[in-house]
Parts: C-alpha cells; structure tokens; sequence
C-alpha cells in the first residue's frame, strides 16, 4: 500500500489493510494545546526557514556541499509542513486518519519521504565537513564533480522512491503524532515498514559516527591553534555538530522503537517534537551561526534606509560604499590621510 497504489486507484484505500469501521469516523481527541503549539511553531519556523532558503536559491554558489544544503531545505520546509503546521490543524480539530483518510495518507507519504530524503543529506553534509577538515577522508570522492552528480540524483530518486512507492505514516490525534499502523484495530504487523526502520539505523549510525569523527579531529588534530579565528569556526562546527546528530539520532531511535514496540505518551510526543527540531534547527542554526547566510537575508529583508539608520551595512561591498563616502567626506580636511585610509581598507 502506497502513494502509486492510491493514484492509480483513484485515490481509494487498500480496503483490507486502511478501511475505516464507520464508528471510528464520529471519535475526535482534540489537543488544545499541543495543536496550538505545533501550529504556531512550524509556522515560525517555516517562515524563518523561507528566506533562508530564498537567500540560497539567489546565490551564484554552486559547491556541492551548498547544492545539498539547497535540496535539503526543500525537504526540511516539507517536512515541516507535515510534522508542524498539519499536525497542529489536526490536533486542534481532534481528527484522524478515518476522518480525512486521502488527505492523511498523502501528508504522511510526503513526510515521511521528505525525512528519508533528508537523512540522506544530513549524511552528506556530514561527510562533507569531515573532508573539509580531512582532505585524505576516505569518502571525499563523492564530492568530486563527476561522482557527485550522480549522488544527487540518487538522492532525489530515493526521496521520490520513498514518498511514491513505500508505506506512508498516518496522523493518530490520540498521541499527536504519525505512525506506520492507523490504529483500526487490525493486526500491527501488516504496517511495518522495514524501508524506514533500515533507514533510521543507518542515519542514527551514520550521523554519530561521523560527528564523532569530525569533532575528534578538531579538538585532537588542530586543538592546539592559536589563532582566535580558528578557535571561532571550530567551536560553532562542534556546536552545529551536537545539534544536528543529536535531534537526527533521537528522532531516528524514537520512531523505530514505536513501530515495533508500545510506547508511552511522553516518549510518542518526545519522537514528534525531535522529528520537528530535525528539520527546524537548520534554519536557526543558518540564522545564528551561518554568517554568510543570515547577512544576505538581513540584507534582503530589511529595507537599505533602515540599514544604513542603524549602521546594518551588511556585505564588503556596502561597507567599502559607507567606507568611501566617509572618505570622501574628510578629504577637504586632510586629502593625503585619507588616501592613506582607504589604501589600507582595500
């Protein structure tokens, strides 16, 4: 039972497997409060997260680390959709998969193909940094120009593999959040979805591994750098490291142990949020750590006036502008320091 299954059967559930009992269809849990949450913030985080990406499908770089960060934007604002700003609509309206079961079903094959597509990305952002401090790292072939495009289009077809051809997960509203199982009263075992838990292993392993390996190589191999600059970029990758493996890693963990055994609602609603935070503390790790990228959507956002009102002169090239005028401001006082000024900007 998939997505391809439900479009070439014009959008009718397996009947054996995802036919509701008419009972099922007058029951509504509505969630208040953590439907107002989830509402609210994957709204805030959707926004947060749109310039970033604006900021990113404007740019002239086309490294293969910014093109992954590129796919994988697209897959977070998905995902995000799915596991935020739907999530909360339902929790509000206490509905489940037998209220609106085409809709449901369609979310959740997006979400879910949206996070095993982005697992693939975390791995290769995460390959990524351990070359840049390792250029002998072994995997750093995939980044060179004539492998890499063949990365990239694996990655796409294993994310249109996953949302198309693989079971999806389906809002439950009683525990706020999605599983593989609609909760009819039909036997679990026909809703595992080995894709997914083969998925979560690899990416929860994966992830650490290399983390582990990035931050080693850090603190060990250039640890003893005077450079203040060096201390800088080292401790906000160690940190970005931490953030990212840890919400992968649990949210992985999570979401395979709830497929295959009972889970309490505190650990359920643990998995939900992780799975939201894997695809929201990208933005605001671009927002806070990211300098290129949070200039360039300081600078798209915020009008010039007001920049320059408060001395936002974001970008060398504005700031040699300012630079220059105020240059030019003092050459009637002394034209020869002035000179000497802008010489040593340059």
């Amino acid at each position: 039972m998939s997505l391809a299954y439900m479009v070439t059967h014009s959008f009718t559930p397996y009947p054996d497997l995802y036919e509701c009992p008419e009972s099922m269809k007058n029951v509504k849990t509505e969630r208040l409060y953590l439907g107002t949450y989830f509402l609210l913030s994957g709204l805030i985080l959707v926004i947060l997260y749109t310039p970033c990406f604006i900021v990113m499908v404007r740019s002239k770089c086309r490294v293969p680390a910014f093109q992954v960060m590129l796919i994988l934007s697209v897959f977070d604002l998905l995902s995000l959709s799915v596991n935020s700003v739907i999530t909360g609509v339902l929790d509000i309206m206490g509905t489940s998969f037998c209220h609106y079961p085409v809709f449901i079903f369609c979310a959740g094959a997006i979400g879910k193909g949206s996070w095993m597509g982005g697992c693939v990305a975390c791995i290769l952002l995460a390959v990524d940094r351990c070359v840049e401090v390792n250029a002998k790292f072994k995997l750093g072939f995939l980044f060179r120009k004539k492998v890499f495009r063949y990365v990239m289009i694996l990655m796409i077809v294993y994310w249109f593999y996953s949302c198309v051809f693989t079971k999806p997960v389906l809002f439950t509203a009683e525990y706020s959040s999605w599983f593989f199982d609609p909760n009819i009263g039909k036997e679990p075992n026909h809703y595992h979805s080995i894709d997914h838990t083969i998925n979560n292993l690899v990416v929860s392993v994966a992830t650490t591994s290399l983390y582990i390996y990035l931050s080693y190589h850090l603190i060990y191999k250039i640890g003893h750098s005077t450079s203040m600059w060096l201390y800088r970029s080292k401790k906000q990758i160690i940190i970005q490291a931490v953030i990212l493996c840890s919400f992968h890693a649990v949210a992985a963990y999570i979401y395979v142990y709830m497929q295959f055994f009972h889970s309490p609602p505190w650990l359920i609603i643990i998995g939900q949020l992780t799975w939201q935070w894997s695809n929201g503390c990208f933005c605001v790790a671009y927002l806070t750590l990211n300098q290129a990228i949070r200039n360039a959507v300081v600078r798209m956002i915020v009008p010039k006036k007001i920049r320059e009102r408060f001395d936002l002169h974001i970008g060398i090239d504005e700031h040699l502008r300012r630079t220059s005028g105020d240059q030019q401001d003092r050459t009637q006082i002394n034209t020869v320091s002035s000179c000497i000024k802008m010489d040593n900007i340059i």
